[in-house]
């Protein structure tokens, strides 16, 4: 369907909303993979009306993307975050946006900057309590609430992507989350750690090396962030107590 909007859009008509966030690569909650396409005109033009389509008129910084006119990733953000994402899905996708990694990457400064621009209205508020939770390091959604999850019970805010390395000097691991003085860390494991036998492998071999190392590891899964920690934080705090408050 986006090949034919892009087709028959107006030239002033651009992808916004979750359309966008697609476009442009940003991590979305499952609960919007059958979600509408959302095409937005500028303001005081007439709103596209089509099955299948959800029209808008807003303001927004366009650029092109794979040859698609598309709302930016700032005006992306504060949409997402006024219509349609939580606080903590929000944080998902702004620590997408200001992983080092990323080409052409931004800060919370510049998401700060535009969320300025749409002062006053509905919804900002969302947007405006995501961005002081944004970090430079999370490499997926999983990371992300695992590290909002020992927020919210209270934990300090952990080291991400922290690196360990043996006496010869030689990178063990890197961590997703860590509390290095406690010699503790968090790895979030997606579903393929289990079912891709050689990820399997390697990680018993590199828990293994961090164990000699004096590390304790606490694994973290979906099922830990559904159930908002019930089994792993004790486990967390339990793993810091042993080298004492």
């Amino acid at each position: 369907m986006l090949d034919a909007l892009h087709l028959i859009a107006r030239d002033d008509q651009f992808f916004s909303h979750t359309t966008a966030a697609r476009i442009h690569g940003m991590p979305l909650p499952a609960r919007l993979e059958d979600d509408a396409v959302h095409l937005a005109s500028p303001s005081f033009t007439v709103r596209t009306r089509r099955d299948g389509v959800v029209g808008h008129r807003i303001k927004a910084i366009v650029e092109e993307v794979d040859g698609m006119r598309v709302e930016s990733i700032p005006d992306t953000f504060v949409h997402l975050g006024m219509h349609v994402l939580s606080v903590e899905e929000l944080v998902e996708v702004g620590d997408w946006i200001v992983h080092p990694r990323r080409a052409h990457r931004l800060d919370a400064a510049d998401l700060q900057t535009r969320a300025r621009e749409y002062a006053g209205a509905r919804g900002i508020r969302t947007v405006s309590a995501a961005i002081p939770l944004l970090r430079a390091g999370s490499d997926s959604p999983g990371e992300t609430r695992t590290r909002l999850l020992l927020r919210e019970h209270g934990l300090p805010e952990p080291t991400l992507q922290h690196q360990v390395r043996d006496g010869s000097g030689r990178l063990v691991a890197t961590l997703d989350l860590a509390y290095p003085d406690r010699l503790v860390g968090i790895e979030y494991e997606g579903a393929h750690h289990r079912l891709d036998a050689e990820q399997f492998a390697y990680d018993i071999r590199r828990y293994a090396a961090l164990d000699a190392l004096g590390w304790r590891i606490v694994r973290v899964t979906h099922a830990d962030i559904v159930d908002r920690g019930r089994r792993v934080v004790p486990l967390i705090r339990a793993a810091r107590r042993a080298i004492g408050q």
